[in-house]
């Protein structure tokens, strides 16, 4: 009985302890928020923020006189916006003849699959004709049900390149997994099979990646509108992949992300960068199956384990903003869920790193941007969908952060 009462105490201190903690984090929070918005309303501040920004918005706009945007409105009111122009894949001259399958080529290009008869040929026949480089296409059909796996094999049968892995759906993560583990290529880059690229970039990059002796070459992509979706999800995408500063020079990952979160350019979209894939193995880097959000954790470890990153202005690829997609049809429940795993991952991956201050405090917006992600929309969740959330992970590091995130639910 004496030992009960025992850790009953000491658990009912730790939880006092906790929301002690949490009180001085808001405290702190609130002074920061207030020391924010003077900063703010200050001239310069205004001045400084327009100037940071112009150069996405000029590149945005760029994009946009060629999306062929129109604004609508939905029956409940909210309003929609639709594409008609779309930007054409890179295709090869009609009659070419593939070139042979080599056992080592210079790229892995991973596609995982699912329901994507749709928009496959683009996909794939911008991948296969890429000029003066070797490469293997690795396609995983996730379980697809219409006529992907039909379309994967005429390919297949067209090109020796074209490579195909059948499994149960498992999800983008899973597939993403198993193309890793069979790719054969010295680099390794993935493309969503709704995706495309648009010209004949891909030796460019692996002949800077060469030269320069790269872990990682990260690049830009520009957003294409395919039918109809909600107007604010374009206001936040039409631009979103392109970053407003280029950092051609060669550094760590750790300062590649300071870099780029200082100037809001930070993205994990993992469509957005070639890697070397020995590299790529010897960090283990992994996709955490069954999610979405899913790039953030895995391109978070995979820079931080980086040794030599750089980037090119340039928009290597295009993707496409439709109905139905991941982006455009997010559920509350999966997306906390997916950025909760997410965040615990991150979190774990800094432990026992070390930073200069200026890196580390990047690294930490970095990380918490996607526990706030799961705050905005853990006050939607049922009850039932909140305990889905608690069970997923029992160690204690992962229930604190389920205690904190359970905080913002009651606000």
């Amino acid at each position: 009985m004496a030992s009960s009462e025992s850790d009953a105490g000491a658990s009912d201190a730790l939880v006092e302890r906790l929301e002690q903690e949490l009180d001085l984090a808001r405290a702190q929070r609130d002074a920061a928020r207030r020391a924010t918005r003077d900063l703010e309303g200050s001239a310069a501040y205004r001045l400084g923020s327009r100037l940071a920004w112009l150069p996405r918005k000029v590149k945005g706009a760029r994009r946009r006189l060629t999306s062929g945007g129109r604004k609508g409105a939905r029956p409940d009111g909210g309003p929609l916006v639709s594409g008609d122009t779309q930007p054409t894949p890179f295709r090869a001259p009609e009659g070419t003849t593939p070139p042979a399958r080599i056992a080592d080529p210079d790229v892995t290009v991973v596609i995982p699959v699912y329901n994507s008869e749709a928009w496959l040929d683009d996909c794939i026949s911008s991948v296969l004709a890429q000029t003066g480089v070797s490469l293997e296409v690795i396609c995983v059909n996730d379980g697809s049900t219409d006529d992907s796996r039909a379309v994967l094999q005429r390919f297949a049968d067209q090109d020796a390149r074209v490579r195909i892995i059948d499994q149960p759906n498992q999800g983008q993560s899973v597939g993403r997994n198993a193309g890793l583990d069979a790719a054969a290529g010295r680099y390794l880059i993935y493309l969503d099979s709704d995706d495309f690229w648009p010209d004949d970039t891909l030796a460019g990059l692996v002949r800077r990646a060469d030269e320069q002796n790269l872990d990682v070459l990260m690049f830009d992509c520009y957003a294409f509108l395919d039918g109809t979706v909600a107007a604010a999800t374009w206001k936040r995408y039409s631009t979103y992949y392109q970053r407003s500063h280029a950092y051609s020079e060669v550094r760590p990952g750790p300062q590649m992300i300071a870099d780029m979160r200082r100037n809001r350019d930070y993205r994990p979209h993992v469509g957005m960068y070639i890697a070397r894939t020995a590299f790529v193995r010897e960090s283990a880097s992994r996709f955490i199956p069954g999610i979405i959000h899913q790039d953030n954790p895995y391109t978070f470890a995979l820079l931080l384990n980086a040794e030599r990153v750089a980037h090119t202005d340039a928009d290597i690829y295009a993707r496409r903003i439709r109905p139905g997609s991941t982006i455009t049809t997010l559920h509350d429940a999966r997306s906390v869920i997916g950025y909760f795993l997410s965040y615990v991952a991150m979190v774990r991956e800094i432990q026992d790193r070390e930073f200069p201050p200026e890196v580390t405090d990047m690294i930490a917006e970095v990380v918490y941007g996607v526990f706030d992600g799961a705050s905005k929309k853990v006050a939607s969740l049922t009850p039932s969908e909140l305990a889905e959330v608690k069970a997923l992970d029992g160690r204690p590091d992962a229930q604190l952060a389920f205690f904190a995130l359970k905080k913002f639910r009651a606000r």
